[in-house]
């Protein structure tokens, strides 16, 4: 993605930065660099899913010797806090690696004035132009809302799945992508009620 892109361009001689901005979710979940698959997609994914399969293991585990493990009570908040920890040693990784590389950082927004000028905006709403003779655009991916009045007050997305703060209960999962799926299967393979609408 745009990370890979930006230090293959450094290493070639080109004078490089990097916007990455993410806008918080209705609910306030917001994340660092590294893009959507490090922070709202495969890697939490991957994760939760290992700590699902794991209560499959312990319950098997006594049958091969190991005792006193079956039934192990889970911890959705030390589970989330793991992966978020996780998360966070990529993304200082990714600013180690983008410093390394000579490619500038840039915790702004970025939107196109002209084909060869950004306006930048920063948390608190300052903003500034920067101009190239190119760009690349690589925003990642969002979840979408059903657009249904009280989508964005009462409904979750996968952004704000990987850190919620406490279990999701009885979860009703609408859509039938991929992320859906998996993300309905780690909850229920964590032993909450998940059902899929599609």
């Amino acid at each position: 993605g745009g990370l890979a892109c930006s230090k293959e361009a450094a290493k070639l001689g080109a004078k490089v930065a990097v916007c990455d901005f993410v806008t918080p979710t209705p609910r306030g979940v917001t994340w660092g660099l590294g893009g959507t698959c490090v922070n709202v997609g495969c890697i939490p994914k991957k994760l939760m899913h290992k700590a699902s399969l794991l209560r499959d293991a312990f319950d098997d585990a006594e049958s091969y010797g190991w005792g006193g493990v079956s039934g192990a009570a889970h911890s959705w908040e030390a589970m989330v806090g793991g992966v978020q920890d996780h998360i966070a040693s990529l993304n200082f990784g990714y600013r180690t690696e983008l410093r390394s590389a000579g490619v500038t950082y840039l915790n702004e927004l970025a939107s196109f004035k002209d084909p060869h000028t950004l306006t930048l905006t920063d948390n608190d709403g300052n903003q500034r132009e920067v101009s190239a003779n190119s760009f690349v655009v690589a925003v990642g991916g969002r979840p979408k809302y059903p657009d249904v009045p009280g989508d964005r007050e009462c409904c979750l997305t996968s952004d704000d799945l990987f850190s919620l703060p406490k279990a999701p209960g009885k979860t009703l999962v609408v859509g039938a992508s991929y992320v859906a799926l998996e993300c309905a299967g780690f909850v229920a393979g964590l032993g909450y009620n998940a059902t899929v609408m599609m």
